[in-house]
């Protein structure tokens, strides 16, 4: 049984302002807390115009796995985490230095650093993921994937499309999405692809919101969006190029580009 929430301020990466639902990338948000409350499942769903069949995990100790699934016609492709909360308690990610960033250097829109981890070696040549933990307050957790195939070719260097899923009841975000663009070497190569991050206050969503144990609540998105990054003039307020990058990304997602 799902629950089905609209969130107070929201949007699922919807990339131009004003964009009605056929034009969504992403569905919705679920988040399913387990029977004890202490391990979270947190994914964004992708609308069906993404069929990508890509697919992978990377588990983090014995606390869980970030992960991509690929489409099928009975779920939706997704990126997201399943962990145990008490990750944020372990040593060896406490000694990690916190970040501030998004893999392209764009800042994360939260109020704090989080550790980054991730593998020694990408998941495949199509894709990688990094996982974030809020070792300082035990709060937040995330997920970023990056798709080699975002590259600044088809999306702006240092562009971030961010939206906020859900505030708390202090209105500061509780659910925040990004799609971001690469980041080049100083010689103009190319030193990291974009992708998707999600980030999650699951400590928020725990004590303020009326979640079941076990049961899946679900988040739909409005329409707003924020830009940032040193490209980001150019699309504030500009639909069409706004539009142009949302078509780039489902192509991409689809294996429809030419890298």
């Amino acid at each position: 049984m799902k629950k089905s929430v609209l969130a107070t301020l929201g949007i699922a990466l919807v990339f131009a302002s004003g964009c009605n639902s056929q034009n969504r990338i992403i569905d919705h948000v679920n988040f399913t807390p387990s029977e004890n409350l202490e391990v979270v499942r947190v994914s964004v769903a992708f609308t069906g115009k993404i069929q990508s069949d890509l697919a992978g995990g990377f588990p983090l100790k014995g606390y869980g796995y970030i992960f991509v699934n690929p489409f099928t016609p009975a779920q939706p492709f997704e990126v997201g985490f399943d962990l145990d909360t008490s990750i944020v308690n372990d040593q060896d990610y406490i000694r990690l230095q916190p970040t501030t960033v998004l893999p392209n250097g764009v800042p994360i829109g939260i109020d704090r650093a989080l550790v980054e981890v991730h593998g020694a070696k990408p998941i495949s040549d199509k894709f990688d993921l990094y996982a974030y933990l809020d070792v300082l307050k035990a709060e937040w957790l995330g997920v970023a994937s990056i798709f080699s195939f975002l590259t600044d070719k088809y999306f702006p260097v240092g562009l971030s499309v961010n939206e906020v899923l859900l505030r708390d009841k202090e209105q500061n975000p509780a659910i925040i999405g990004s799609v971001f663009g690469p980041a080049l070497n100083s010689d103009g190569t190319l030193a990291r692809a974009g992708g998707v991050a999600l980030f999650a206050n699951v400590r928020k969503l725990i004590e303020e919101h009326t979640l079941k144990a076990g049961v899946t609540t679900t988040f739909y998105p409005e329409k707003q969006v924020t830009v940032s990054g040193p490209n980001a003039t150019r699309y504030r307020g500009n639909a069409k190029a706004l539009e142009q990058l949302q078509r780039n990304f489902v192509s991409g997602l689809n294996g429809q580009l030419i890298y």
